[in-house]
């Protein structure tokens, strides 16, 4: 089959215009060699980013408001802001970022399952399998050393976009393991070849997360829908401190992993999850969000060009919306022995304060109203984008 042509580096469906307490944070995607700009490897029109702007363009490192720049300054970077080239973050939350840890098996996991979570509370992505090389970009696949920076640099985007801090332990992802060079997604009654497989990778791993895991935060892992090894050593390992009675259960839930739970059933994959010596079933629990919130998450999500496409993003934000009905959510799955602390926490997220974003509520709705009030034959063009 040809291979589908990279995406144009400067086309973006933006969800909204930059307002005057967003803090613009520039894409790493930029190259320059004094004459002439590149992004994603492609050049960038010379109007829309003149070699005159790069000093501007390194000042948009998010720690500064839109409205501190000069006019003609904030033309321009609305004019990234609508090309893609930058991402902004909302104001630092008015409330002190809640006590989580999201165990994200790949830079990219926790946002595009929790993203939304993440905006409303912040807390911590401890990313596990981080040493990337993969990408859907030819221009990045002959420059691996490239594109394992750049996938990182991503991650760090999103999570200041979040406001989430992030830890990375380095281990190298399974698409770059000799043990699964003929695949690397497991049938649900082979899940225990993950550990068997690569033992002493797995208690790597668990030795690892032992010491992310310490203390009194609540712990998020993922559910391993979709059974790619990397979610699956990354579940039992945290299943493993549970058994060794490093992580409390009453501090753990499972998120459904995406894209992978659009496509596989995510109840039936926390149906066979067993959990502690007395194993009940798990229950689910919605985590509601405002539309600002379902914003930031999009542009959160936004930073990943090297291997998620937009189409995948916006229907990961639908799939929020139908969960939520009416409202948007994200779902995560919880042991009895978590169940109140979950309960209690969604409870604090339908609490929003009116100002958690940095702007009126109202704005936030219309915006996100038209980013997403799409036609049908819209919709199917992600769709099929997103199965591509």
């Amino acid at each position: 089959m040809p291979e589908r042509p990279s995406p144009a580096p400067s086309v973006r469906r933006t969800s909204h215009a930059l307002v005057a307490d967003d803090r613009p944070i520039r894409l790493p995607h930029a190259e320059f060699d004094g004459t002439e700009v590149r992004f994603l490897g492609e050049p960038v029109d010379p109007d829309l980013f003149p070699a005159s702007a790069a000093s501007l363009w390194h000042a948009c490192d998010g720690t500064r408001p839109y409205r501190s720049w000069p006019p003609e300054e904030r033309e321009l970077i609305a004019g990234w802001h609508a090309a893609g080239l930058v991402v902004a973050a909302p104001p630092p939350r008015p409330y002190p970022s809640r006590a989580l840890i999201c165990l994200s098996p790949h830079p990219d996991d926790a946002q595009l399952a929790l993203g939304g979570l993440l905006a409303r509370f912040g807390g911590r992505v401890v990313d596990v399998f981080s040493q990337e090389t993969w990408t859907r970009r030819p221009h990045y696949r002959s420059r691996p050393a490239l594109a394992s920076r750049l996938l990182l640099e991503e991650e760090r985007v999103a999570c200041a976009v979040l406001g989430a801090e992030l830890t990375v332990l380095g281990q190298v992802d399974a698409a770059d393991r000799s043990a699964w060079q003929e695949g690397y997604f497991l049938e649900p009654q082979d899940v225990d070849a993950a550990r068997s497989t690569e033992p002493e990778l797995f208690e790597r791993v668990t030795a690892g997360l032992a010491a992310e895991v310490a203390g009194g935060s609540l712990v998020l892992v993922p559910l391993a829908v979709g059974g790619h090894v990397d979610h699956v050593l990354t579940r039992q390992a945290a299943l493993e401190l549970i058994a060794r009675k490093v992580l409390e259960p009453e501090r753990v839930a499972f998120y459904e992993d995406m894209p992978y739970s659009l496509f596989a059933n995510a109840e039936a994959e926390a149906g066979r999850l067993l959990v502690g010596p007395g194993p009940s079933p798990l229950a689910p629990v919605l985590i509601p969000g405002s539309e600002a919130a379902a914003r930031v998450k999009q542009e959160a999500l936004w930073p990943y060009r090297l291997q998620v496409l937009e189409a995948v993003t916006r229907r990961i934000v639908r799939h929020g919306r139908q969960l939520g009905t009416p409202g948007w959510a994200e779902r995560l799955w919880v042991p009895p022995e978590s169940a109140d602390a979950f309960a209690e926490l969604a409870v604090t997220a339908a609490d929003e304060p009116g100002d958690a974003f940095g702007e009126p509520a109202s704005t936030v709705t219309d915006d996100v109203a038209d980013a997403f009030g799409k036609s049908a034959s819209t919709v199917a063009d992600d769709d099929a984008a997103a199965a591509g």
